[in-house]
């Protein structure tokens, strides 16, 4: 009986001093834990920041006339796909290396083909007229 007991309690103590040096090494940064989080705090501002601009250029662009709706629709659908990747990338917590690569490489796509229909000469046109200036 106090041979179990004896063992349940440094068991008990083991446990806790082991709990104990892991959270001091996670304030030190020991095992990369906390400059990995803040590296993924830095890409998910860097995401969320083009994607918002994205987003103001693709509006700019159908109120200026520069798209048309169905552009328009095309260009905000890309924006939405991003978006779910990035969600199922942010599912683990974080948004790790190659993931921000790829959600990188997407938004540099989507910036290309932002610019593509914006200058490809095609305008909206008023109440089914041509514009003048087209």
């Amino acid at each position: 009986m106090k041979n179990t007991l004896m063992k349940k309690t440094l068991g008990m103590l083991a446990l806790g001093l082991i709990a104990t040096g892991a959270q001091a090494d996670w304030e030190r940064g020991g095992y990369g834990h906390k400059q990995a989080y803040l590296q993924s705090q830095a890409y998910n501002q860097q995401i969320d920041a083009r994607q918002d601009r994205q987003q103001d250029r693709i509006r700019v662009g159908m109120r200026s006339g520069q798209l048309t709706r169905a552009e328009f629709r095309v260009l905000m659908q890309e924006q939405h796909k991003i978006h779910a990747m990035e969600q199922r990338f942010r599912a683990d917590g974080r948004i790790g290396t190659r993931e921000f690569q790829r959600l990188d490489r997407a938004l540099d796509m989507a910036d290309r083909n932002i610019r593509m229909e914006k200058h490809d000469r095609q305008a909206r046109h008023a109440y089914g007229y041509a514009s003048r200036f087209n």
